[in-house]
């Protein structure tokens, strides 16, 4: 994206003089601040703590009020504090919760959200008014992520926008080994612009169309239907829709109005400074890391503007990437001075399941020390078909092989080593799997042939969170009756029985996922 120096720093004052209490003086600092930016280091780095919802005690349902701009008189309560939005505005009982909720339960956590969005908000607002949206849509990223560019929510979604491996692909973000494009705030930005465009035009009206971004549009169509109206507020009183959705639009209108008067409710302006970058075509196989020294940029610098390299390395084919804003020229100049070696630090190999780190030494001519170190392997055999980084030599620097272990290590799965009295099936319980799905992992593993000391695949790769389990008893299974609770899920009830879906919806002769208050399953509970 080319724009001017000036136009760009005044984009990211404008970002101030939006919201309410904000000083002409302010606004200077922050001019002077941002002219800065390409000579000087910025810290950007802040990790995302996320808020557990089961913590905020949510009122009643029953206390939804709603209001829309058509009835908004001038001498509504409400009129002076929503004249200035954009898009229709509400206040309930849970609009009301969450507003206390961000600002008196969490405020650190609201304020870092703050910052980091500073970062991005001048790009969110010109690629939304480009794609004709309203420009407070842009507060929904707090909703989704709190602006972080690698969030990774329970079910998969990804990056600011949370999108799904199969949405993603539908708005042309790519997902390979080397890159995950729904981390690309500019790419996943304007991906997330025209799907709200798209639901906007499919529901008509805002509120359905941002709790379909949630829910999906043919969940949201579904509970149209069944009860017969187009108001969010008189769906949401009934269970048809997941909490999650039911509090989606609550949460943006409270973050929305939390965003517009932030300096009334005791949070500082930003601190995070805008994101100012040029873009260039890189070669393949930079590493990024290398091309940070050269230009004399931290290696946080140059992972916050290229959040969809999975690895500090770009692609084996040509691939855009961002340098700090007005570093292109020198950008370019060093790559075109640099051979592939140099720039790359690394040879890639392939290697095989099986192979050991020995072997690759002697191949490579390098010690398996170093491959290990490099690659974040602990083990002396490689079990599973994966790329192997191997260190040139005359290019070494142990400073960006650590940095780089502390990436590798998440591609290789994690690992159970097998202790005497395991069970096939007792290690697939023991990690939340199904034992099909352990089988798949492991398709040269004989289940009834494991033995201790063996190392089992238990993910498919490093990112996936789980909880190695110590030596278990074998497992007996008891049929118990259960009857379902508001807020439950056929997943939720699976979890609690230590059971799998599958295994309910087969007893209980389920042909969905659909179930309801009051419903009693039988369940095969797993116990010890």
């Amino acid at each position: 994206m080319k724009k001017s120096k000036i136009s760009i720093i005044l984009a990211g004052a404008l970002i101030f003089t939006s919201c309410a209490g904000v000083t002409n003086q302010q606004v200077k600092e922050t001019i002077r601040e941002a002219s800065k930016i390409a000579k000087e280091e910025t810290e950007y780095y802040e990790i995302f703590t996320a808020i557990d919802d089961n913590s905020l005690p949510l009122p009643d349902l029953s206390i939804y009020s709603s209001y829309s701009p058509d009835d908004m008189e001038e001498n509504s309560p409400y009129y002076e504090e929503f004249k200035e939005f954009n898009v229709p505005m509400a206040m309930t009982g849970r609009v009301n919760a969450y507003i206390k909720y961000y600002t008196e339960r969490v405020p650190a956590t609201t304020q870092s959200w703050l910052n980091r969005s500073n970062k991005y908000m001048y790009l969110v607002k010109d690629i939304f008014l480009q794609e004709g949206l309203p420009s407070d849509l842009v507060v929904l990223a707090f909703t989704e992520s709190g602006y972080n560019t690698h969030a990774v929510s329970h079910a998969g979604a990804t990056g600011m926008w949370q999108f799904m491996q199969g949405t993603g692909k539908m708005y042309g973000m790519e997902q390979n080994f080397w890159i995950d494009e729904r981390r690309d705030f500019e790419k996943a930005t304007r991906a997330a612009a025209k799907y709200l465009k798209s639901l906007y035009e499919r529901f008509g009206d805002w509120y359905l169309a941002l709790a379909a971004y949630n829910a999906g549009p043919g969940r949201m169509a579904r509970a149209i239907q069944k009860h017969e109206t187009n108001d969010f507020f008189k769906i949401s009183s009934r269970n048809t829709l997941k909490l999650e959705t039911r509090d989606y639009v609550p949460k943006y209108l409270a973050q929305l109005i939390v965003y517009k008067n932030y300096l009334k409710y005791g949070f500082t302006p930003p601190t995070d400074m805008p994101l100012l970058f040029s873009t260039i075509e890189a070669p393949s196989t930079t590493n990024i890391y290398w091309l940070a020294d050269k230009l004399g940029v931290s290696y946080e610098v140059m992972r916050d503007l290229n959040p969809a390299l999975k690895l500090p390395i770009t692609p084996p084919e040509t691939y855009k990437i961002r340098v700090p804003y007005l570093r292109d020229k020198e950008a370019k100049s060093i790559l075109a001075k640099a051979s592939v070696e140099e720039r790359a630090m690394y040879k890639i190999y392939d290697c095989k399941r099986g192979e050991s780190l020995a072997e690759i030494a002697v191949k490579f001519q390098v010690s398996k020390e170093d491959i290990a170190r490099v690659n974040g392997i602990k083990r002396e055999n490689v079990l599973t078909a994966r790329k192997i980084f191997i260190p040139i030599k005359k290019y070494n620097n142990i400073k960006i092989d650590n940095m780089f272990a502390q990436v590798l290590e998440k591609i290789d799965p994690k690992y159970y080593k097998v202790k005497k009295g395991d069970t096939f099936i007792g290690i697939a319980h023991n990690h939340n799997m199904r034992l099909k799905d352990l089988q798949k992992l492991n398709p040269n593993i004989k289940p009834n042939r494991i033995y201790p000391g063996q190392y089992i695949i238990v993910t498919k790769d490093g990112y996936t969170n789980v909880r190695y389990a110590t030596k278990q008893p074998s497992r007996q299974v008891a049929n118990v009756k259960y009857r379902v609770k508001n807020g439950d899920s056929l997943w939720s009830i699976a979890k609690k029985f230590n059971t799998s879906v599958a295994s309910i919806k087969k007893i209980n002769k389920l042909t969905s996922s659909n179930i309801y208050a009051g419903k009693v399953l039988t369940i095969k509970k797993n116990v010890r």
